[in-house]
């Protein structure tokens, strides 16, 4: 997959200041990934409404326009920009329009929280729907300033799943794309149940199981590999979702399978990737297949 691939980036945006740190994201990822933009704004009328108001009163439209208007004046401190930018907005809740608009993009961000997520959550009712059913991969941006500054490395989650294999091709792509550095972490530790004096697991470790599980990961990604890109591999002890929030301080982004290994079969996202989408220290990308 090259960065054209990615076909275009759409963002979410609601006037916000979560909704408008991701804009500016936005914008900077397009224009670095060689890609379009489209920015998505959805309205509808109050469902508790009975009846719609009378002519020249308020409408969601009205809000429609303003939130527009924030819109193309964050395109303009954020200065020339060498990709299209494209407005839409869509009448509707904004999960559908989002979800929606997700069928044929390559990347969908959303902000941590939009207008009517209450100051306390980290992660808005919006983008975990938009995790959870996006047809594409998903990043919630939290606010960070890496990833624009350019700097850091592309972090990435290994355990061994399918989920995680496509997430560490699709962050190549970005890394690339970005001229950042991919780094794979795969974590490993002993079950609490086990007494690790008898046999057989004096001749085995999970620690051997995971230095196996990074190996085969960068195998099948050995295609997208080459001169442009540098990918190290790291085994690290410790809880999965500990050990990647703390890899995330110094990140560009997170990148993630929506479920690993751990995860049920029935469940759209694994709990190591909500945790991470809720407390990461930079921006997250949550790839679906």
């Amino acid at each position: 997959m090259t960065t054209t691939d990615l076909g275009r980036i759409v963002v979410g945006f609601d006037g916000s200041e979560p909704a408008t740190a991701a804009l500016d994201r936005t914008l900077t990822l397009g224009e670095r990934l060689g890609v379009p933009v489209e920015v998505v704004t959805s309205w509808r009328w109050p469902i508790t409404w009975s009846t719609l108001p009378v002519a020249n009163s308020w409408s969601p439209l009205h809000d429609a326009e303003e939130i527009r208007q924030h819109a193309a004046e964050v395109l303009e401190r954020h200065g020339p920009v060498t990709v299209d930018v494209t407005t839409r907005t869509v009448e509707g809740g904004a999960t559908e329009a989002l979800v929606d608009a997700s069928q044929d993009a390559g990347l969908l961000v959303v902000g941590s929280r939009g207008r009517g997520g209450f100051r306390g959550l980290l992660l808005g009712s919006v983008s975990a729907a938009c995790i959870q059913h996006a047809s594409c991969p998903v990043l919630v941006d939290r606010g960070a300033a890496t990833a624009s500054a350019g700097r850091g490395t592309v972090v990435v989650g290994v355990d061994g799943s399918p989920e995680s294999g496509h997430a560490l091709r699709f962050a190549v792509t970005l890394a690339r794309g970005l001229g950042l550095r991919v780094r794979t972490i795969t974590t490993w530790q002993w079950p609490e149940a086990l007494n690790r004096e008898e046999p057989p697991f004096d001749h085995w470790s999970p620690e051997q199981d995971a230095l196996s599980t990074a190996s085969s990961a960068l195998d099948a990604a050995e295609d997208l590999i080459d001169d442009d890109v540098e990918v190290t591999s790291e085994l690290v002890e410790g809880r999965p979702a500990g050990v990647l929030l703390d890899a995330s301080r110094d990140a560009a982004l997170l990148v993630l399978g929506n479920r690993g290994l751990g995860g049920f079969r029935g469940l759209l996202v694994g709990s190591v990737t909500q945790e991470c989408a809720q407390h990461a220290s930079c921006p997250v990308v949550v790839h679906r297949p």
